[in-house]
């Protein structure tokens, strides 16, 4: 009930900041005047949508910021980016029809005034809006159409800030329904330059924040061909976070891992030292066996909601996937500490393509040994076929009142969720750890 109140609250939250513009809008000339032919009609929801579209794009750049309370309003930062996707999408394709419901107004008058209003040169606020909506085409084809490595994809990214620039200033220079009201200016100057602040803070400002811990590197424990545990200890101040967060991690190291990158959290809340598991198969996350112990760490965070801290019910049913069983690693580690309230009851399904891929697996089946409320239980999909919710359900005779938490790749979770949905459970008990940047 919490996380969908929170859900909602949130939803409700970026429809308010969007919405307030356009109400301004409606209230300073009757409906009649502004659509009374096909030539105002276009006119009106030419600005209609460039008004929502800067809004949205402005609100989208607060939350690409990774502010603190914005993982609090939205019950953990995976959520805040999935909203941050869809604002994005949304906000392109209103920035889209705002010229073209504009061309279109043209056209009623002339085809020379419809041409006129495309590619003059001498209207610069029309010029900047042309050159700002150009760049974010530009950037929106390599996001969608390229299969950009992670680390081009997030420098491409920060040339976002040039849309806002250019459509911030086209905003308040073209003679328009804004210029001529100084409430809707002001609301529109006000979030733009939130948006903007939120985009120095993230890309420049951020870099040189006091809020990150600082940590040593202890040492590099290989699990596997593919998958790591680093070991770091405090210099200072150690962060407090529940088991099942994520940090955002980056090393101070000669361009070595300089730039962040999200790991789930590996160790309990007890532990001295603190543990990231990564799984190193990209460019980036390879460049890990380069750090020699002793190098610097700076760690941002602790983010998201996905812990059996967070849930109502002590009975839970835990499924992972994959390098998804990291966060699962620390809430298992914590629940092992024996300093966990003892009534919960706790089943973790492992599925991997084969014992190769099992990573911590005989720690986890150690645990399972020592705690008679923990059971844990391996699939291997290349003997044993996908997981599925029924097999899972077939072994838990006792599912009154029971949470579930996924962990994996996308595909995965959707699938599990869908199929757990059917069964009869309540999609608002379904946890996910649907992390995307």
């Amino acid at each position: 009930m919490i996380k969908v109140l929170k859900n909602s609250l949130s939803v409700i939250f970026i429809v308010i900041l969007a919405i307030i513009p356009l109400i301004i809008w409606f209230f300073m000339s009757p409906l009649a005047l502004r659509f009374s032919s096909s030539s105002t009609s276009f006119r009106s929801l030419g600005q209609l949508t460039g008004l929502s579209g800067m809004a949205l794009l402005s609100i989208n750049f607060i939350l690409a910021a990774r502010f603190r309370f914005l993982d609090k309003l939205f019950n953990g930062l995976n959520v805040v980016y999935i909203k941050h996707h869809l604002i994005g999408a949304i906000a392109f394709c209103l920035l889209l029809f705002h010229p073209t419901f504009l061309i279109i107004q043209y056209l009623y008058i002339s085809l020379k005034s419809s041409f006129l209003f495309i590619f003059s040169m001498q209207n610069w606020a029309i010029n900047l809006g042309e050159l700002s909506l150009l760049v974010f085409i530009v950037l929106m084809v390599f996001t969608f159409y390229f299969n950009f490595k992670y680390q081009n994809w997030k420098n491409t990214h920060k040339y976002l800030g040039i849309v806002l620039l250019l459509g911030g200033l086209h905003m308040l220079l073209i003679p328009s329904d804004i210029s001529n009201n100084v409430t809707l200016k002001y609301y529109m100057l006000g979030l733009a330059i939130i948006g903007a602040y939120s985009y120095f803070y993230r890309t420049i400002l951020g870099v040189y924040k006091k809020g990150e811990y600082k940590y040593k590197l202890e040492k590099i424990i290989k699990v596997n061909d593919n998958v790591v545990e680093l070991k770091l200890s405090p210099l200072a101040r150690k962060i407090k976070f529940l088991p099942g967060q994520f940090v955002f991690l980056r090393f101070d190291n000669n361009g070595i891992l300089s730039e962040s990158h999200p790991f789930s959290i590996t160790s309990c809340t007890d532990d001295d030292n603190l543990s990231l598991g990564i799984k190193t198969l990209g460019d980036y996350t390879s460049m890990v066996y380069l750090l020699k112990p002793g190098a610097i760490c700076l760690i941002e965070g602790p983010f998201g909601a996905f812990s059996y801290t967070k849930s109502n019910s002590k009975r839970q049913i835990w499924i992972a996937g994959g390098i998804g069983i990291t966060p699962f690693l620390s809430m298992a580690r914590q629940i092992n500490s024996g300093k966990v309230d003892k009534n919960y009851k706790i089943d973790l399904y492992y599925s991997v393509k084969n014992s190769n891929e099992a990573v911590f697996s005989d720690e986890l089946a150690e645990i399972s040994k020592q705690n008679d409320n923990f059971k844990f239980y391996q699939h291997f999909s290349e003997k044993d076929g996908r997981i599925s919710a029924n097999s899972v359900v077939k072994n838990n005779s006792d599912i009154h009142n029971v949470e579930i938490f996924l962990c994996g790749p996308s595909e995965f979770m959707r699938s599990l969720r869908s199929q757990f949905v059917k069964l009869g459970f309540d999609n608002s008990k379904i946890y996910s750890e649907e992390f995307s940047l």
